[in-house]
C-alpha cells in the first residue's frame, strides 16, 4: 500500500518520499500524445516524395528552443499484404522530456499496408514509456476499422465505423493526394487515429511559399496548414514533398537533418520542466486552494466550444462574440450522502457511462473482481464511489515517467501511475459496481498556476466529482473541468495544451 499524504498545494508521496504533485499528471500523458500527433502529420505531407520515389526514407530532430528532446524517422517501400501489392509504411518516434524531475521517454512504432493506391490495409500501432506497453491493432473494412487494443494484461476488440463518403488515408502518409500543390487550396481526407480509436478528419491548406534555411542551405517551400481534432500544425514543404520542418503546439519544432545528427543529443544538457513550461499561470495567487468553494475565471486560447461545458457544478461561456476567451464559473459543494440512488444503477439514460470501454475495460475479471471486493453489499451508489476513491488513494503509487494511455487492467495490475491512471481505474471499478461514470479531464490549481488534470464524475443521484489523487471526497472549485466522456477525452486538451492564460476573477 503507498503512502499518501495533503499538503496545502496537494501533493502525493511516493516511496520515495520526494513530493510529486497529482494536478500535474495530465501532462505527462498530453506531452507524450502531442509529440505523437506530431509525427503523423509531418508523415502525412510527405506524400508527394512517396509517390514520386519508392524505397523512401527521412529523418528529423525534434526541439524545444535550443533543447533536442526526440526524433522521428519513416520509412516506405514497395510490399505485399495478403498477395495485395502496395505499400508498407514505417515510423517511429523518440522522445525524452524532463517533467517534475523525471525522465519521460516515450518511443512509438506503427507500420501500415496499404494497397497500390494507398488506401490502408492494417496498421500496428505500438508505444512504449515507463516499462509499460499499449498496442493497436487494425484491419480496414469498407466500412468500419475492427481493432484490438492490448496491454499487459490481455486485449480489447472495437469496431470504428468509417463515416460514409470519407476517402480513408493510411498512417495520414498520403494525405495529400494531388501531386502539384496549389496556393490558396485546402485538402481534406480522414484517417485512422489509433490513441483516440476514431476516424478523424484532416484539413490541409496552402497557404504560401517562403524560403528558409535547411542543412545550410536555403530552400524554397510550400508553407501548409494542417488542422486535426487534436491539434494544429504549419509545414514547410519542398515542391517534390520533402518536409523541411514542422512547428507544432508548445513550440515544439521538428528539422530535416541526416540520420546520425537527427539520433544525437537527445536529453542532453540542462533541460526545461516541462510541466512548469506549460503550467497556466494566472495573474493572482489563490490561498488555499483545496478548501475553495467558488471560482470566476476567464481562460484564454480557447477558440473551440467543445470545451464549453455547463452543468450544475460549472458554466462555461465565450466571453464577447469572438471565440477566444472563455469565461468559467465553478461551486463546489459537498453532496449529502442520504440523496444517493441505489446501485445498480439500470436507466438506459446511463447506458454510455455504464459500459466497458477499451481503457475502461471492466470487462475483464480481475477489474469486475476487485470492484466487488471494494464495494461489497453497500447499496448507496455514494457511499460505493467514496469506497472506490479510497482505495485507489491508497493503493496507487505515482509514478511520473509512465507517459502512455493504459487500460484499467493494467493500472490495476501495476498500481501504478499518473492521474489518467488514477481517474481511468477509479472509472472502471465503478462502471464495474453499477455507478455511472466518466472520466473528466481540465486543469486543476496548485503551486500557483493551474496544470492539467484528469478526475471522474459520478452519477449518485446527480453527478458529483471524485478525484483519486486526493485524500478526501470533498472535490475544490480549482477544478475546471474541459473535457469529459470515455477515457479517450482527454486528448482533446491537446488542443489548447501551452496555449492558456488564466485572469482569476473571484473565489471564495
Amino acid at each position: 500500500m503507498a503512502a499518501f499524504g495533503l499538503s496545502q498545494l496537494v501533493s502525493t508521496r511516493p516511496p520515495s518520499g520526494r513530493s510529486v504533485l497529482p494536478g500535474r499528471f495530465l501532462r505527462r500523458l498530453l506531452r507524450a500524445s502531442v509529440l505523437w500527433v506530431v509525427t503523423l502529420m509531418l508523415i502525412a505531407v510527405a506524400a508527394q516524395a512517396a509517390r514520386m520515389s519508392v524505397p523512401y526514407e527521412s529523418w528529423m530532430g525534434g526541439y524545444l528552443g535550443s533543447q533536442k528532446i526526440g526524433y522521428m524517422s519513416f520509412k516506405i517501400d514497395e510490399a505485399d499484404f495478403d498477395g495485395i501489392s502496395g505499400y508498407r509504411i514505417a515510423s517511429v518516434l523518440n522522445s525524452r522530456l524532463k517533467i517534475l524531475d523525471a525522465d519521460l521517454t516515450q518511443i512509438v512504432n506503427t507500420v501500415v499496408y496499404t494497397d497500390a493506391d494507398f488506401n490502408p490495409l492494417k496498421e500496428d500501432f505500438n508505444m512504449s514509456s515507463g516499462g509499460k506497453k499499449t498496442s493497436v491493432k487494425a484491419t480496414f473494412e469498407p466500412d468500419a476499422v475492427d481493432c484490438v487494443v492490448s496491454g499487459e494484461t490481455g486485449g480489447t476488440n472495437v469496431r470504428v465505423p468509417i463515416p460514409a463518403g470519407a476517402r480513408l488515408v493510411g498512417d495520414m502518409v498520403f494525405g495529400l493526394l494531388d501531386t502539384t500543390l496549389e496556393i490558396g487550396k485546402q485538402y481534406s481526407v480522414h484517417y485512422f487515429n489509433p490513441l483516440t480509436l476514431a476516424v478523424d478528419e484532416l484539413k490541409v491548406k496552402v497557404k504560401g511559399k517562403e524560403k528558409i534555411v535547411s542543412a545550410g542551405r536555403e530552400v524554397e517551400t510550400y508553407v501548409l496548414f494542417n488542422s486535426t481534432p487534436m491539434g494544429d500544425l504549419t509545414i514547410w514543404q519542398e515542391a517534390d514533398g520533402s518536409v523541411v520542418q514542422a512547428k507544432a503546439v508548445m513550440g515544439i519544432v521538428f528539422k530535416r537533418e541526416p540520420k546520425e545528427e537527427a539520433m544525437a543529443g537527445m536529453g542532453a544538457g540542462e533541460q526545461e520542466d516541462f510541466a512548469t513550461l506549460t503550467s497556466v499561470k494566472p495573474n493572482r495567487k489563490i490561498p488555499n486552494p483545496r478548501q475553495l468553494r467558488s471560482l470566476g475565471v476567464v481562460m484564454t486560447g480557447i477558440t473551440d466550444a467543445e470545451f464549453l461545458i455547463s452543468d450544475s457544478r460549472q458554466s462555461a461561456s465565450f466571453v464577447g462574440a469572438k471565440p477566444g476567451s472563455v469565461r468559467y464559473k465553478i461551486r463546489a459543494e459537498e453532496f449529502r450522502a442520504e440523496k444517493s440512488i441505489s446501485r445498480p444503477v439500470t436507466d438506459p439514460q446511463f447506458s454510455e457511462h455504464l459500459t466497458s470501454s477499451p481503457y475502461l475495460d471492466f470487462d475483464k475479471q480481475a477489474v469486475a473482481a476487485k470492484s466487488a471486493e471494494i464495494v461489497g453489499d453497500e447499496k448507496s451508489a455514494y457511499r460505493g464511489a467514496q469506497k472506490i476513491r479510497a482505495w485507489v488513494y491508497d493503493n496507487m503509487v505515482t509514478r511520473a515517467d509512465i507517459g502512455i494511455a493504459r487500460s484499467a487492467s493494467d493500472v490495476l495490475e501495476s498500481r501504478e501511475g499518473v492521474c489518467r491512471d488514477y481517474a481511468i481505474l477509479f472509472g472502471a471499478l465503478a462502471r464495474a459496481a453499477g455507478i455511472p461514470c466518466k472520466v473528466v479531464s481540465g486543469v486543476l490549481y496548485t503551486q500557483d498556476a493551474f496544470y492539467y488534470h484528469s478526475w471522474v464524475e459520478c452519477y449518485v443521484g446527480e453527478w458529483v466529482p471524485f478525484d483519486a489523487t486526493l485524500p478526501t471526497d470533498f472535490v475544490d472549485a480549482t477544478h475546471v473541468k474541459m473535457a469529459e466522456g470515455d477515457a479517450t477525452s482527454m486528448f482533446s486538451l491537446s488542443k489548447v495544451i501551452g496555449g492558456l492564460k488564466a485572469d482569476v476573477r473571484t473565489f471564495h
